[in-house]
């Protein structure tokens, strides 16, 4: 997961994961912001869906996304950090509720999110036999 190209792309750091839950930060700078001098809902939820993926992926079965809706609460802006925390609201079977919270570093809740996966049977780590 830390391997991940986009989230290297958007300056992503993938702070932990455990069994249904992921912490994922980023600091936002000039390139993420909008025409309106605040940070791109583009970047906002990009963060959100990474937090979202790890922790959907963190039971080492492959999760795919099939639903995500995001809430923008309040604007963020260049300098700050963002926090985003995803953590599992249902047992892990077939279909896999999260529900993600994006924070400032003055810990206000920029944006919510919940997003549905969909288990595939693959394992995300291949494990060598012996």
């Amino acid at each position: 997961m830390k391997e991940d190209p986009f989230a290297r792309y958007l300056g992503v750091s993938i702070d932990e994961v455990r069994q249904g839950y992921a912490q994922v930060s980023m600091e936002i700078k000039d390139h993420l912001l909008n025409f309106n001098g605040s940070t791109n809902g583009g970047a906002i939820f990009s963060l959100a869906d990474i937090a979202f993926a790890c922790a959907s992926n963190s039971h080492n079965q492959i999760a795919v996304g099939i639903t995500m809706t995001m809430h923008y609460i309040k604007a963020s802006v260049v300098g700050e950090k963002l926090i985003a925390v995803a953590q599992e609201e249902t047992d892990p079977h077939r279909l896999g509720l999260y529900r993600i919270v994006v924070l400032n570093d003055n810990e206000e809740i920029i944006a919510l999110a919940e997003g549905m996966v969909y288990r595939k049977k693959g394992t995300v780590v291949s494990v060598p036999t012996q």
